[in-house]
């Protein structure tokens, strides 16, 4: 059973989720109020949201509780899951599995993960959440041969935890391609937030410690709750790098030809 604090958080949170960035969720004394608590046991728990970076605390007389919907950051250097990135930031991950499935390999598929025309895949979609708010929406395919089962293990946490652990698999790199896109109507409601709005694709292909493709994915995450960072190594003036770590390239506009 859920503790006071642990439910007035939930209530909170709920109501945060359901408002937009800069909306005034009130002052606290309307607030202890609204929720039925006392001011003391609603200050912890507001204290712990605006660490969290949900809400941002006003002092004065127009002062009051505003939604501040932090952004979550990305690491583009390493190979983690989802709940890894999100727990190290202080946020509660969560997961909501839209659809699983095994299916034929399109071309597209075939091509990122080295399959034949007649292979099938293992297709898992996923709405990824941070402290009960979406942020992504995510679309990996998995070559069906070489993860038989995988759809009866539990899909709500890090899928690499599952590789791993059930079949010895370590994700050793993977390359990955950033577009801005917008949102459609079907993906914008899964995210709650408005048509066309701004979004991160981040099309993958990991490979496993044997440099196999193990993984092609879509991810889209919410423009306006992320922010991508990425470290790079000075070689010097005039050294050119053994390898191109990232590249930055013009898209066409229709992503659904990719």
């Amino acid at each position: 059973m859920a503790t006071h604090s642990e439910d007035l958080r939930r209530r909170i949170v709920a109501d945060i989720n359901a408002g937009a960035p800069g909306t005034k969720l009130g002052s606290e004394r309307e607030l202890a109020d609204r929720y039925r608590t006392s001011r003391s046991s609603l200050r912890q728990v507001l204290a712990a949201l605006e660490e969290a970076g949900l809400v941002d605390r006003v002092i004065g007389r127009a002062g009051g509780i505003f939604i501040s919907h932090a952004q979550v950051q990305r690491s583009l250097g390493d190979v983690v899951g989802v709940p890894a990135f999100l727990a190290s930031q202080g946020y509660v991950a969560g997961t909501r599995v839209l659809s699983t499935k095994i299916c034929a390999a399109d071309a597209t598929s075939q091509k990122a993960l080295g399959l034949a025309a007649d292979d099938f895949v293992i297709e898992i979609q996923r709405v990824r959440l941070a402290d009960g708010s979406p942020i992504s929406l995510e679309s990996a395919q998995f070559p069906a041969d070489a993860f038989p089962g995988l759809l009866e293990q539990q899909l709500g946490g890090s899928l690499y935890e599952i590789l791993e652990s059930q079949y010895g698999l370590v994700t050793a790199r993977a390359d990955e391609r950033i577009e801005a896109v917008n949102a459609t109507g079907e993906e914008a409601n899964l995210l709650g937030i408005k048509p066309n709005s701004a979004l991160l694709l981040i099309t993958r292909i990991t490979y496993d410690q044997h440099d196999t493709p193990c993984e092609f994915s879509r991810d889209l995450f919410r423009g306006d709750r992320t922010r991508l960072a990425v470290t790079a190594q000075g070689r010097g003036v005039g050294v050119a790098p053994a390898v191109a770590a990232a590249s930055v390239a013009l898209q066409s506009q229709d992503r659904r030809a990719v």
